[in-house]
């Protein structure tokens, strides 16, 4: 993380079991069909958050039919939520490489990079999913978040302008957004789009801690500490790292 941050960003990812309707058109012959049964039946345990139970269903469609490639995005979806990193970030892998158009694995795998500190290969999955769909406001929003912490602040805020013209209902995005604004110095432009954020999301810890920080930055200290208060009952472990940067803000240090 960028030790200029001021608290907290939000890579947005999608995360989510494909139906069967990516398998059918595979269904031609009894291979494939048999491998959309045993995913159907795999996302139906998905949904009950049988997760274990999903997987083993991703493989026996696997197992039908290895170029299946929906099966093996679905399964690193399900790895994922079971924390398995690196075996989501395999199954995205291959998923791409079956079907190279497959939008949503490339937005996923970015997720996983971004996690891992593998900024360019956010950008590169986000500017592929970006260029198969122009529309994905998430894709968008991805990269301007890898490009800020690269120190990329103007591509950064050309990608979020991007996006929220795409979907203006996303916290997560103006909350970046804010984020940007404030490291450019637009101190006022940050409090706007940290306040539609948390307007979006009013539970939103990281919103209201930024809002907080470019309050305080304005010598505005009264209503910075209502957003430093209500970030604490919201989240409280926050409360070590948000002091912190009071501390540092308070004497003089960006």
């Amino acid at each position: 993380m960028n030790s200029q941050r001021i608290l907290t960003t939000s890579m947005i990812c999608l995360l989510t079991i494909c139906s069967l309707t990516l398998a059918k058109a595979q269904t031609q012959n009894l291979r494939a069909a048999t491998a959309a049964s045993y995913l159907d039946r795999g996302n139906a345990w998905a949904a009950k958050g049988e997760l274990d139970r999903a997987i083993a269903d991703f493989d026996l469609a696997i197992a039908s039919d290895p170029t299946f490639a929906a099966a093996y995005y679905n399964r690193g979806v399900a790895r994922y939520h079971k924390s398995d990193f690196d075996g989501a970030l395999a199954d995205f892998d291959r998923a791409i490489r079956l079907d190279p158009r497959f939008i949503q694995a490339y937005v996923d795998r970015a997720g996983i990079r971004y996690a891992r500190g593998d900024l360019d290969g956010v950008i590169s999955d986000n500017t592929k999913a970006i260029d198969l769909d122009p529309r994905l406001a998430q894709a968008w929003s991805n990269r301007g978040l890898a490009r800020m912490d690269k120190g990329d602040l103007d591509g950064a805020l050309a990608d979020f302008d991007r996006s929220l013209k795409l979907n203006a209902k996303c916290a997560e995005t103006w909350n970046n957004r804010g984020l940007a604004r404030h490291l450019k110095g637009d101190i006022d432009g940050a409090i706007d789009d940290h306040s539609q954020a948390i307007k979006l999301k009013p539970g939103f810890a990281g919103a209201l801690a930024n809002r907080g920080m470019a309050r305080l930055r304005q010598g505005h200290e009264a209503a910075a500490q209502r957003d430093f208060d209500q970030c604490f009952r919201l989240d409280p472990n926050l409360r070590p790292l948000l002091e912190q940067r009071i501390k540092e803000v308070k004497e003089g240090v960006r």
